[in-house]
This record gives C-alpha cells, sequence and structure tokens, in this order.
C-alpha cells in the first residue's frame, strides 16, 4: 500500500541542519527521508516504553499519614499542609 506524504516545514538551527545535511549526503539521500526515519524511531521508541508502574516513586507517598493519628488527613490534606479551616 502506497504512503501518502504530506508537505510540512520546519526551522532547524543552523548548526543542526548542515549536520542533517552532511548526514543524509553521506547517505546518498534527502534530507527530508532523514528526518522521516529519525521522527520514525522516535515514535517508535515511545510506543515501546513501558512505564514501571510497581516502581513509581509517587508510591512513596503512600501510607504517609497512616501514623499521624488523624482520620480526616484525605479529606483535610490541605488544612494540615498549609494550615486554615478544616
Amino acid at each position: 500500500m502506497a504512503t501518502t506524504l504530506k508537505r510540512t516545514q520546519m526551522y532547524f538551527p543552523e548548526d543542526m541542519l548542515q549536520q542533517v545535511r552532511r548526514l543524509a549526503d553521506s547517505e546518498h539521500t534527502t534530507i527530508a527521508e532523514v528526518v522521516r526515519n529519525a521522527v520514525g524511531e522516535f515514535i517508535d521508541k515511545q510506543k515501546n516504553k513501558q512505564i514501571d508502574w510497581d516502581n513509581d516513586p509517587l508510591w512513596d507517598v503512600v501510607g504517609q499519614a497512616e501514623g499521624s493519628g488523624k482520620s480526616d488527613v484525605s479529606v483535610n490534606h490541605d488544612a494540615y499542609l498549609y494550615g486554615g479551616k478544616q
């Protein structure tokens, strides 16, 4: 199945554009092809990135209020943290 390419315009810092141009020349291809390949690899990497929920630092917060002697910390946490009405 043929892929339809859509035209877009991008801006690169001069030094980056020179590097991409050299790479394209060395691979006997176009700047557009180098950019498409790089973006494709980035997208694949993002899709395959697994989030390790079991080791997320947010889990360290769970249970922090248990030893406080307060039974309403989940409801009045702002008051305990910042002061004010409960």
